[in-house]
């Protein structure tokens, strides 16, 4: 999130995360709000997966959630040691278990397809697009929303996408001459790029949650209707945050 400063060649394992640890606590001092949403959205997290009870027709679904809940760590974790594409990869990791939970809630007996590896989960991207040409309806109306967000971080995400190098560029002089130096962490490019990543990051795992919500709710009933509408709630505030920060972005961000 904050460069550190570019090497001048390879650095060894020990250098490596040693580097990190330092990226790490210079982003928790520069980061305290956002922090304290992403607290925010753990205790919402911790909520729902804390000693529950569940059917065992349900415990694909929290399996789900339990998966989600690591990358929400993990994803902020990568973001706070300056590992931007790392961090959306794990976002969009979490992203396609929601798809997943939104067929398997809207009908139970797709676990059974689920757990086979059978279609459509063999290959669900394909199976929303079809779905999507063919105009049927989508079995959670977050579906949508998910896509999009999903298009949106592939890209900077993708392992050997040319985006995803970009952010690890820095162009300086030397002598009168451009010099570009190649570095291991990735870095915002300014204050409100960095607050920008974590809300847009933190909004990717509040609106996966969300569609656990009804779920949670009114079937498996393991949390009031308050629990929602805070996660409701938080979303909408992050997504004041990020109207916000945009406007603070300069021109050529």
């Amino acid at each position: 999130m904050t460069p550190n400063n570019a090497t001048q060649g390879p650095i060894d394992l020990l250098q490596f995360v040693s580097a990190e640890h330092q990226q790490f606590l210079i982003s928790m001092v520069k980061s305290r709000p956002e922090f304290d949403a992403h607290s925010h959205l753990q205790g919402l997290f911790q909520a729902v997966l804390s000693q529950t009870e569940v059917p065992e027709d349900d415990m694909v679904l929290i399996q789900l959630l339990v998966f989600i809940h690591y990358h929400f760590v993990y994803s902020h974790a990568c973001l706070f040691r300056c590992h931007l594409s790392e961090a959306f990869a794990s976002a969009r990791s979490a992203i396609d278990a929601a798809l997943i939970g939104a067929f398997i809630i809207d009908d139970r007996s797709l676990q059974v397809q689920y757990l086979k590896r059978e279609a459509p989960f063999n290959n669900l991207a394909r199976h929303l697009g079809n779905m999507v040409r063919e105009k049927k309806p989508m079995p959670h109306r977050l579906v949508p929303a998910l896509r999009e967000v999903h298009g949106n971080i592939s890209r900077f995400a993708s392992h050997a996408d040319i985006d995803s190098f970009m952010h690890r560029v820095e162009i300086t002089e030397k002598d009168e001459k451009p010099l570009v130096q190649i570095q291991y962490f990735q870095f915002s490019r300014n204050d409100a790029q960095r607050k920008l990543h974590f809300v847009q990051l933190l909004l990717s795992f509040v609106l996966v949650l969300d569609v656990f919500s009804d779920f949670l709710v009114s079937q498996l009933k393991s949390v009031p209707k308050q629990w929602q509408d805070e996660l409701r709630g938080l979303g909408q505030a992050l997504e004041r945050g990020r109207d916000e920060i945009k406007k603070q972005l300069p021109a050529d961000t």
